[in-house]
């Protein structure tokens, strides 16, 4: 006999009514029952018998899922900039999904920005949140797009999610700077979306280094929520259970086939927190993603190994100068410079100062004016006439294959350079990725161009 009940009328006596047994049976029962009997069922291939984990009319959304949120950081004088930011957001009514997160950066130039994510308040964590190790790898490692309102947004390939009334922890960074408002104190309630309660938090001046000050977060969380779904009870009935596609599985006990299985409809209805393929990873996500920032411009199609070169001057650096300015030409691939080793003209500390801009400055309308140039450091540094002391710049500079890019390095205290009988703008040294060139000093910033200058020093980058 056929297992599932006819659909066509039959002359033969009818078999009797099916009704739910303790074991699922893919077999109608042929005992005579005392209870009603259930009007035949026919077979379908549309939506399962069983009770619908989702909401009527709208099968692609589960139950307590609620539309895509966006909460943007209520005003704030957010004038203050750091590298780096974390902070915590604690979920209230339900499971808090996160899609994207956009924030404010110093100005509108490209970069690369990280995004780290980690269950638990980084108050707890054993560096305390300034341990790379406890982050794990980053969830987003890119270029953030241009939003309308002019902030940047990270767009997350896997959603974050924080289960409900519990607290997770964020970290962003990159070598340009964010902006945010100053805290009050650090681990209390800054903002309030109602979903979710965001803290004050920590401002670092470069990325897992030196905390400057409590800092409230200013920008932007697209998220969803999820809520327990409503049981459904409904009269005892038979029902065919959920394709695999949908549920991976039904117990830990069940086997998952491809077949429809019969189960009793008293099978209490699944929640979105039991089905695997609707609830997103509680853990962050281990993007492969490479952890290289490709600067200003955005990092190109090389190896993007980290390298070093030395100026082969450097033993007959005597001279000193108020600022040095000079220019390196790429070859055949593009060259990120991440750094510079700089001697100064007296041990000292010093306010320092790197600047760039794209070509060679002899193109400029007027290499002394400062609008001209591009600010990629400032800071004091201890500076010293017998030793190359390596600054990290904010930004990547990027030069394109072939093309030219010049710096210009001022310190109130003074920099050591190489005098020159080249004329300016002639290749001095070279590297395997780049040529420098001869360059100018200058008695002041900005002004009195002075002598022919050969940078004297060391460049790191990547290719």
């Amino acid at each position: 006999p056929s297992l599932m009940p006819s659909t066509f009328p039959s002359g033969s006596p009818s078999l009797p009514p099916m009704e739910p047994s303790v074991s699922p049976s893919l077999m109608p029962s042929t005992l005579p029952s005392d209870s009603p009997s259930l009007p035949p069922m026919e077979p379908s291939v549309s939506p399962s018998l069983m009770p619908s984990t989702f909401p009527s009319g709208s099968p692609s959304k589960p139950p307590g899922k609620s539309p895509t949120k966006k909460f943007i950081t209520t005003d704030k004088n957010a004038d203050q900039r750091a590298k780096g930011i974390m902070y915590q957001l604690q979920a209230d009514t339900g499971d808090v999904i996160i899609e994207s997160i956009s924030f404010k950066k110093k100005d509108d130039r490209n970069t690369n920005v990280q995004v780290y994510f980690q269950l638990g308040s980084y108050q707890d964590f054993p560096g305390q949140g300034m341990d790379p190790n406890d982050w794990g790898p980053p969830v987003f490692n890119g270029t953030p797009a241009r939003t309308s309102s002019g902030l940047r947004e990270a767009a997350l390939d896997d959603v974050l999610t924080i289960p409900k009334g519990e607290m997770a922890s964020i970290y962003l960074s990159g070598k340009r700077e964010f902006m945010f408002g100053k805290g009050v104190q650090e681990f209390t309630v800054a903002d309030d979306a109602g979903d979710f309660k965001i803290f004050t938090g920590a401002a670092t001046k470069n990325v897992f280094q030196q905390r400057l000050m409590n800092a409230e977060f200013f920008g932007g969380i697209t998220y969803y929520t999820y809520t327990a779904a409503t049981k459904v009870t409904s009269t005892p009935s038979l029902s065919l259970s959920p394709s695999s596609s949908t549920l991976s599985s039904l117990s830990p006990n069940e086997d998952d086939t491809s077949s429809p299985s019969l189960l009793p409809s008293n099978v209490p209805s699944l929640s979105p927190s039991e089905v695997p393929s609707l609830s997103p990873s509680l853990s962050p996500s281990s993007s492969s993603s490479s952890e290289d920032d490709g600067g200003d411009g955005g990092g190109g199609g090389g190896d993007n190994s980290a390298k070093v070169y030395t100026t082969p001057n450097v033993n007959k650096a005597g001279a000193g100068a108020k600022g040095v300015m000079f220019s390196i030409t790429a070859k055949s691939k593009e060259v990120i410079i991440t750094g510079l080793g700089i001697m100064g003209k007296d041990a000292k500390e010093s306010d320092l100062w790197i600047y760039y801009q794209n070509g060679s400055y002899e193109d400029f309308d007027d290499a002394l004016d400062e609008n001209e140039w591009i600010e990629a450091f400032k800071d004091k540094v201890l500076l010293d006439p017998n030793v190359l002391v390596d600054v990290e710049l904010d930004e990547g500079i990027t030069i394109p294959a072939d093309g030219t890019v010049s710096l210009y390095v001022v310190s109130k205290k003074g920099v050591l350079y190489t005098e020159s009988s080249d004329d300016q703008f002639d290749i001095y040294a070279a590297s395997e990725d780049f040529s420098l060139r001869v360059g100018t000093t200058t008695k002041k910033e900005f002004e009195k161009p002075d002598k022919l200058a050969e940078f004297a020093g060391r460049i790191m980058y990547e290719t």
